[in-house]
């Protein structure tokens, strides 16, 4: 639904391009990283659903605090590599995943406080990639990431 609603709000070709990119490459993480993402009994749904439907079972089955965990993994390499992936590509895996987690806190799919450390952790790790990859004049505003999802209440 997220990724929908981005490809409906974009006209252009190569940005719509670029959000479905971004949008299997998250797919193919989380079904790639899922051991590492789930624990136990998830585990053990995840088998089973793929032995029914494997593709996208990952997505059908997990948690939205699980999510937040993929992501975490999403931005880091082999995920998020300046090696083979254009800036703008890269820009905009960025700002979708900090769009990601702002629709997840807003619309309480996670727990702030439960989640705070990881939410903490995601939000550095945004801002510390983007800065190789905006221009030293953009204000920090403009950086995704650099919002805080909407900590105060």
């Amino acid at each position: 639904m997220f990724f929908e609603h981005e490809l409906e709000a974009r006209t252009g070709p190569v940005t719509r391009q670029r959000i479905t990119r971004v949008h299997q490459r998250l797919l193919d993480c989380l079904e790639t990283e899922s051991e590492v993402i789930l624990v136990g009994d998830d585990r053990v749904l995840l088998a089973a659903e793929r032995e029914i439907q494997p593709l996208g079972a990952m997505a059908r089955t997990m948690h939205a605090e699980d999510l937040l965990f993929g992501l975490d993994l999403f931005l880091r390499e082999p995920w998020l590599d300046p090696g083979s992936q254009e800036r703008q590509d890269q820009r905009v895996q960025l700002r979708l995943t900090s769009a990601l987690i702002g629709m997840l806190v807003t619309s309480r799919l996670i727990d702030r406080s439960r989640c705070a450390c990881p939410l903490i952790d995601l939000q550095a790790r945004i801002r510390s990639a983007s800065r190789g990859l905006y221009p030293r004049r953009m204000p920090e505003s403009a950086i995704p990431g650099a919002e805080g999802w909407r900590w105060r209440t």
